[in-house]
């Protein structure tokens, strides 16, 4: 006698619809781990074809630095033929931009006095930043505080204990600034920091060697009203005519029929540029950049030139097409004839 056919439990289908999800989410999860490392792997090559491309442009950049004449038209002794020391930006190929920056463009932290007209210099800069007086006020005086070597506040600035009470008893060092990122741990500065963007920050404005000399064609809008007290709109419209080369030497504006008074501030300024140079590297698509001061030393026994500082510094970003019309870095025959087997440099 035949038996009847057993019953099928309902269960195994049940079983193979879960092994099957669990198939699906394994392999929803082993892909998405599998992109990541790729991105992961993207990224860290982009990454290091950044800094090899950056050194690359560095070693190019020292070299022309140590090898390339200076005159009052930056490096070269051409007008139209030299590289500009005053912040343009130049490309390297179509991967790196660089800027280069004579100090005697910017405001120094260490040389000015910080009191009389050095203070004032100091305030029309803060005052740039469209902050109010008694802010301007108390950031110069704990700036001054931060600088000089006593415990001795002054009126609106900050000492030790004060920094004690912020919890930043070891922020003040009562010494010349290192690095013009210092600045940045002077009490109030932080603050004003986070208010200010990436475009037109203070530090991109300041350098810690010790300097006097005021070179007024290698200085942006800022520095013109910091350091001559012209008004914002007059300092912003000679710098776009300068830059656009429809008035390549700005100072017989500024300082016209001072330049034989000895009592003027026309003593201090110079055309020529500085023994340091600002120098900034970034890989195009990078968020940041590499700032360094480079001092030229061509009498020192060791090296052609020295590093005296660097650091990372937030850039903003360029298109593509704003990268593509930036002009290309010069090569070193473009500014300096090769062929010549003596050329006298100018002392600093």
């Amino acid at each position: 006698m035949t038996k009847p056919p057993r019953r099928q439990k309902g269960y195994i289908l049940a079983l193979n619809i879960a092994v099957l999800a669990l198939m699906l989410v394994g392999a929803a999860y082993m892909e998405n781990r599998i992109s990541l490392a790729r991105d992961l792997a993207r990224a860290e090559k982009q990454r290091i074809d950044g800094e090899f491309a950056v050194a690359s442009a560095k070693a190019r950049v020292l070299y022309l630095l140590s090898a390339a004449p200076r005159s009052r038209f930056g490096l070269g002794t051409l007008p139209n033929a030299s590289i500009a020391l005053d912040g343009t930006p130049y490309r390297i190929g179509r991967e790196v931009i660089v800027n280069l920056q004579d100090i005697k463009g910017l405001f120094s932290l260490n040389t000015q006095a910080l009191e009389g007209n050095g203070r004032t210099m100091l305030e029309r800069l803060l005052a740039t930043y469209d902050l109010d007086g008694e802010t301007v006020g108390r950031l110069a005086d704990s700036l001054l505080d931060y600088r000089d070597g006593d415990d001795l506040r002054h009126i609106n600035g900050a000492e030790k204990e004060d920094y004690a009470h912020a919890g930043k008893a070891g922020d003040i060092r009562n010494a010349d600034f290192l690095s013009p990122t210092e600045i940045s741990r002077v009490l109030g500065f932080s603050e004003i920091f986070q208010r200010w963007p990436e475009t037109g920050s203070l530090v991109d404005h300041l350098h810690v060697s010790r300097v006097l000399l005021f070179n007024p064609n290698t200085a942006d809008w800022r520095i013109l009203v910091a350091m001559t007290g012209i008004p914002a709109e007059l300092a912003q419209s000679l710098e776009a005519s300068r830059r656009r080369g429809e008035t390549p030497d700005i100072s017989q504006l500024l300082l016209s029929g001072t330049s034989s008074n000895p009592f003027s501030g026309a003593v201090m300024t110079t055309l020529f540029p500085s023994e340091t140079i600002i120098v900034t590297l970034r890989y195009v698509g990078s968020p940041s950049g590499v700032r360094m001061a480079v001092k030229h030393t061509p009498t020192f026994a060791h090296s052609p030139w020295i590093v005296q500082y660097t650091y990372r510094v937030p850039l903003p970003t360029l298109t593509q097409e704003e990268i593509d019309a930036l002009p290309e870095l010069p090569p070193l025959s473009s500014v300096r004839n090769l062929n010549a087997p003596y050329q006298v440099q100018f002392p600093f």
